[in-house]
């Protein structure tokens, strides 16, 4: 191994050490207070304080504008444990990409009027789905789902229950009870078996939102390049290839829209922690988007 490589080596051993202390640091801090206050602090409380705990040390990690590839790599890859064996305090984070496929605000086309690219996208990506599942009612689905994005009202003739117009779908949770509607509406069970996740983002964008170039889905590259499952689910790996060089391999000479498609790793990211605390487990998750948090779910006693 060359000076070069066991720099890189070095330098990512570093940073998991320094990410480890500081939650370690900010987690004992954390401890100290629930133990003078256990009486009365609540696991939402706790769950709330470690979650905000946690966002302060992506944001010193992973601030906004940074390109991180080597982190983000390194993050996705590992969960972060830490155990406290004197309070029996323990937890362990695991984050993943965020933004692997098309936001699905975008079939908004009023959103997008500079880049009418990311409409379309969208659009195609849904109805693209929509067909290779083989969904009983398709155009109801649509007219469904797109809808919840854009809350303009529908004709009558569409027999599709009104829904209360508040625009935009950011979370998946808002999205898993469109898709339990339709399917008690139609009784098509085969729209609860599609992985939606793996082709739409559910967040709040931006006109400077991009899927994120590095860690697509191989669901979505299947879908958006027209290139067999199959072939992408074995041959597709950003550590070896960028997307550009994977799609020319498989016969996609269209230029990427970098508009739409980022270059580099998105600071962009889905997180999950599990915390122990006097002998229960509970667990919440969030958003982690360019520096801001959101979407944060406490799940509660497991």
């Amino acid at each position: 191994m060359d000076k070069r490589k066991c720099g890189i080596a070095l330098f990512i051993t570093l940073m998991v050490i320094a990410s480890i202390m500081s939650i370690i640091a900010v987690s004992f801090s954390y401890l100290e207070k629930v133990q003078k206050s256990a009486g009365s602090t609540s696991a939402l409380i706790q769950g709330d304080l470690l979650y905000k705990n946690t966002t302060d040390i992506l944001k010193r990690f992973f601030p906004k504008g940074s390109h991180n590839g080597d982190k983000l790599e390194l993050l996705y890859s590992t969960p972060l444990p830490l155990n406290e064996e004197k309070s029996g305090f323990s937890l362990t984070m695991s984050c993943q990409p965020l933004i692997i496929g098309v936001p699905i605000s975008w079939l908004d086309e009023k959103t997008n009027t500079k880049v009418p690219e990311k409409a379309r996208l969208s659009k195609q990506v849904l109805q693209d789905v929509i067909e290779f599942y083989e969904i009983d009612e398709p155009n109801k689905l649509e007219k469904l789902i797109i809808q919840s994005v854009t809350a303009e009202p529908l004709k009558d003739e569409d027999f599709i229950p009104r829904i209360e117009p508040t625009k935009g779908i950011y979370s998946k949770k808002k999205f898993d009870k469109i898709i339990t509607d339709y399917f008690f509406m139609t009784d098509d069970s085969k729209v609860l078996t599609i992985p939606w996740e793996k082709y739409f983002t559910f967040i709040e964008v931006n006109k400077k939102t991009q899927i994120d170039g590095v860690y697509l889905s191989a669901e979505f590259i299947s879908i958006a390049f027209d290139i067999p499952l199959e072939v992408v689910q074995d041959s597709w790996d950003p550590k070896e290839m960028n997307l550009v060089e994977f799609l020319g391999e498989n016969g996609v000479s269209d230029p990427i829209n970098k508009k739409i498609y980022s270059k580099d790793a998105l600071n962009a990211m889905h997180c999950e922690t599990t915390y122990i605390y006097k002998t229960q487990q509970y667990r919440f998750n969030f958003n982690y988007i360019e520096g801001r948090s959101s979407n944060f779910e406490f799940n509660g006693q497991e």
